[in-house]
């Protein structure tokens, strides 16, 4: 469908195509968009094939190439996050982001986690040091130099404007490493530390070497030990009531490279045609294609027919072996995604929960608008964080999450006078920073917290302002003050529902803080174990590179130049930590 300017606005296909265009031009339409679209349709042309599948083949590269305004692509879950390599700038950049847009850029991942992802970058500029910086920088201009080209961790496009051939080589590195071309980076590489070596110029070398080892390291942490180095992808498929999934995971050179979902109401298509639409959009919008593609029988009933255009790759459904672990792993993590995915459209289709109706079940004083959740975490009486979790409305408001550490109980458990230390000092920080005061506080836990948390709020004079409820995980009861038994609720009623999300909220906000300390507290011991270390050359440590995923991530000849860590221990630490 074109408009008047000659632009393709619109790519269809029809078994039918009487029916399915003049169903186009119908006044029944209340669809917005379709509405829009005809009053700018001009001239339609038509491309006959003499399949259907051949059809769909071709719509879905017509709409890659021309993608034409009005079209609605497959759904893809992916909120998971990407590096981004510019390619805009003469001078390109590491980005991590959650969106990919057609900016010409590159793109990597999506990988599991920010965290990850944020990782990674560290890691990807420690190996690359290119420019880490948000200033525009020039082919010819100097600009302001900062503070990494002086610890060399950036090469300095900003100063030295004629390293750019070795700069675009830092970038191709980066992308090989990226795109799991290991043996090419790694042959590189060592091309290079060798033609330095026979230049005599060792301290390049050695750099390189050291770059080696670690990319080298890198690689086995990630390695996938299959059989062969092909290119393969594993193909799961999983379906509900509500919804087909299918999740797709490219290992390359046996490291998985990226893992990509898609999903489909079961409403609106037959489990065949989703499986066949999702292998061809996916397989259109990729270059690399793979060696094998590994999936169950189901998928591979729709796929085969689809492969036989293509022959020389290969179809393989496991029975047994690690590529059947591969792809039990992979289905797990298929089902995961799909009870998340429900998760998350229920929780956006369910109508929003008043406070008055929670007010009337628990029979408080006033509507509960905002709550506070709290919990409890701890290793055996270690480590003891607390997490102040906030709602607004049902909703959470993550800027006004809180953490604490937890003081008054050192060496033993004792959740209830935890609970009370974090109560006061939350509600100490609502008074001092002139917060809304919380209508409600929901604690983790059963009576002994709930009245422990009670003599908080009454040692700050807020009894009158604020009302406390309890939630067991146990047989998920709801304790109040006043009441001297539990109120238990129907399992799918949504007031219980907010307080388990609440809880679950804040519990998972305790143990990602525990787990943070605990690993700090870890990291820490590990350099004090460090023979010849000591705590002068450790605060030494800590004044330059700031955090321990720093000191982690730092080069050997980085920490060299400190002038208390000699190399003897600069390898230690390496070592301890990585």
């Amino acid at each position: 469908m074109i408009n008047s300017d000659a632009n393709i606005i619109y790519v269809g296909k029809a078994k039918n195509l009487k029916n399915r265009v003049k169903s186009y031009f119908t006044k029944n339409h209340t669809d917005f968009k379709t509405k829009i679209m005809v009053s700018h349709i001009k001239t339609i042309e038509i491309i006959q094939t003499s399949t259907e599948k051949e059809a769909f083949i071709l719509e879905n590269q017509l709409i890659k190439t021309l993608k034409p305004k009005y079209n609605i692509l497959l759904k893809d879950d992916k909120t998971f996050p990407y590096i981004k390599v510019t390619t805009n700038e003469p001078f390109p950049r590491i980005i991590t982001t959650r969106k990919k847009i057609n900016d010409n850029a590159r793109y990597y991942g999506p990988y599991p986690s920010i965290g990850s992802t944020r990782s990674l970058r560290k890691t990807l500029y420690s190996l690359f040091p290119i420019r880490d910086c948000k200033i525009a920088i020039t082919l010819t201009e100097k600009q302001p130099k900062c503070l990494l080209l002086d610890i060399n961790k950036c090469i300095g496009p900003c100063i030295y404007k004629q390293i750019k051939p070795q700069y675009d080589d830092l970038v191709e590195q980066l992308h090989l490493l990226l795109t799991g071309k290991n043996k090419t980076l790694l042959t590189q590489l060592t091309q290079q530390m060798t033609t330095f070596s026979n230049q005599l110029n060792f301290e390049k070398a050695a750099e390189i070497r050291d770059k080696i080892k670690q990319i080298s390291h890198l690689i086995e942490s990630q390695q996938v030990d299959l059989e062969q180095n092909n290119n393969l992808q594993l193909w799961a498929f999983c379906k509900n009531e509500q919804f087909y999934y299918m999740l797709v995971q490219e290992i390359i050179d046996g490291k998985l490279i990226a893992q990509h979902g898609f999903y489909k109401a079961t409403a609106t298509i037959s489990q065949d045609n989703f499986i066949e639409q999702t292998f061809i959009s996916f397989t259109s919008q990729y270059i690399l294609i793979p060696d094998a593609i590994i999936t169950t029988q189901t998928a591979a009933t729709v796929i085969k027919d689809i492969l036989k255009l293509f022959p020389q790759h290969q179809l393989i459904i496991p029975e047994r072996g690690l590529k059947k672990q591969l792809l039990t792993q992979t289905i797990y993590n298929a089902k995961q995604a799909l009870h998340k995915l429900v998760l998350t459209q229920t929780r956006s289709t369910t109508p929003q929960l008043e406070p008055t109706t929670i007010q009337s079940q628990l029979n408080l004083k006033h509507p509960p608008k905002r709550i506070i959740g709290f919990d409890i975490s701890h290793i055996q009486g270690k480590y003891m964080v607390a997490s102040a979790v906030y709602f607004i409305n049902g909703q959470p408001q993550k800027s006004l999450y809180r953490k604490f550490n937890i003081k008054t109980i050192k060496g033993h458990s004792n959740d209830p006078a935890a609970i009370a230390e974090a109560v006061y000092r939350r509600l100490q920080l609502v008074i001092k920073d002139n917060e809304p005061m919380p209508d409600l506080l929901c604690i983790d836990g059963g009576r002994g917290q709930l009245n422990f948390a009670y003599k908080s709020i009454q040692a700050l004079k807020l009894t009158h302002k604020i009302e406390l409820i309890s939630l067991a995980k146990r047989n998920e009861e709801i304790y109040l003050l006043y009441h001297q038994q539990p109120l238990t609720l129907p399992k799918n009623d949504p007031t219980l529902q907010l307080f388990q999300q609440i809880r679950d909220e804040s519990h998972r906000f305790a143990n990602s803080f525990r787990h943070q300390k605990h690993s700090k507290t870890m990291t820490h011991s590990q350099l004090l174990n460090i023979p010849g270390l000591g705590k002068k050359r450790i605060n030494d440590l800590y004044k330059t590179f700031k955090t321990i995923n720093a000191i982690k991530s730092a080069s050997i000849q980085e920490l060299t130049k400190l002038p208390s860590i000699g190399l003897n221990i600069a390898k230690k630490i390496n070592k301890t930590l990585n």
